[in-house]
């Protein structure tokens, strides 16, 4: 007979590390097993998962991994069982910053299916600063979408009370915990530690998690980054009709992230606006977890430090970045070719396109792979 089980369901909220803390939890996957804690599935965001077997919406974006689960939802749910029943474990931990949207109906659904491999659930929500937290939404926003005067204005409510009010009716009033984004970010290599800690994990879990590094990748834009990518989503949209527009390549803003310059913010109207906006959640949170870390004057906001100068350290980096991707380009493109002469025959021709292009692009990782490639023998595949 199996001792209890108890789940852990990490919801978010969007823009508190939800993908650092995942990334960490799903690298280190054999140090939770052996502590009896499973991850499951194959994806590190398991909003993949539980969006396409739990909620009704249909597919209307991009291809994901989502699409697997919902073309063939029971099926999806009797993968997960076998996987959940194949192994001994004590503590499930779910994060799916999803399932913070299911609407009543798909929550008490979802309930139910925990109810099924668990005895106890946990639901742990994050919260951050409303207006440090309004002014990163609107950077996340700006990576895909062109309404920037919208952005800029229109800070984004934190709706913490609805959320946690509706997780709370179906889990139970002491079901749900909240963490405070700033004590758990104070030092970045304990941030996923930290939360397992805070979550209930034994000890040696959060000790795997302190300090390993997962080759995480800065996605961060500055204000002028920012700033020219929105408008630049405004000129050629992602999306047309619901599809990718065929103008994208859906990489565009990768040319952007980690380019120095100024911290992106809101205008000062704006901070302020997300202040006022937030004042009902932060009451809320103060009324039932006893947080007041938020609960500060308008006195006490920080001046906005938005503008639209354009840094010269932006400008340098920005040239930069496009003669490297241009290289980058161009050395696929003879690396392209030779492949293309190898598999019709000519390996002559194939090995001169290599040699031409490690002579122009020497330190470029793709053509030093296949030159070293060429010199074993061996056939580049990519």
């Amino acid at each position: 007979m199996r001792g209890k089980r108890h789940a852990i369901v990490h919801i978010g909220h969007k823009k508190t590390g939800t993908t650092f803390i995942q990334n960490h939890l799903h690298a280190n996957r054999s140090a939770l097993f052996d502590a009896g804690v499973i991850y499951p599935l194959p994806e590190p965001n398991h909003s993949y998962a539980l969006s396409g077997i739990f909620h009704a919406g249909k597919v209307v974006k991009a291809p994901s991994p989502r699409v697997r689960y919902a073309s063939d939802r029971k099926r999806a749910r009797e993968a997960l069982h076998s996987e959940l029943c194949g192994a001994d474990w004590h503590t499930m931990v779910l994060s799916a910053e999803a399932v913070a949207g299911f609407s009543p109906g798909e929550l008490k659904d979802f309930a139910g299916w925990l109810a099924g491999h668990v005895d106890t659930t946990q639901i742990i929500f994050v919260v951050r600063d409303p207006v440090d937290w309004a002014v990163s939404v609107a950077q996340q926003r700006l990576k895909t979408r062109g309404e920037v005067e919208a952005l800029l204005a229109e800070p984004e409510p934190p709706r913490w009370s609805k959320i946690i009010t509706r997780f709370r009716e179906t889990f139970g009033p002491r079901a749900v915990t909240v963490l405070e984004y700033e004590q758990l970010s104070a030092e970045r290599e304990h941030f996923a530690a930290r939360f397992a800690c805070a979550a209930g994990l034994p000890a040696n879990v959060a000790g795997a998690l302190v300090g390993s590094d997962i080759g995480a990748v800065n996605e961060s834009l500055s204000m002028e980054a920012a700033l020219m990518l929105g408008r630049y989503n405004a000129r050629v949209p992602q999306r047309i009709g619901g599809r990718r527009n065929p103008a994208r390549s859906g990489m565009e803003p990768r040319a952007f992230f980690g380019l120095p310059g100024q911290k992106f913010d809101l205008p000062d109207a704006a901070r302020r606006k997300a202040y006022v906006q937030s004042r009902e959640d932060v009451a809320f949170l103060a009324q039932e977890f006893g947080i007041t870390r938020y609960s500060y004057p308008a006195s006490d906001l920080a001046p906005s430090r938005y503008t639209e100068e354009v840094s010269p350290e932006f400008l340098e980096a920005l040239a930069d970045r496009m003669v490297s991707l241009q290289a980058q380009a161009m050395a696929n493109q003879l690396l392209w070719g030779a492949d293309r002469l190898r598999y019709s025959g000519d390996d002559a021709a194939a090995a001169a396109a290599i040699d031409t292009a490690a002579a122009r692009f020497p330190t470029d990782e793709r053509v030093i792979r296949a030159t070293a490639g060429r010199r074993r023998g061996k056939i580049r595949r990519r």
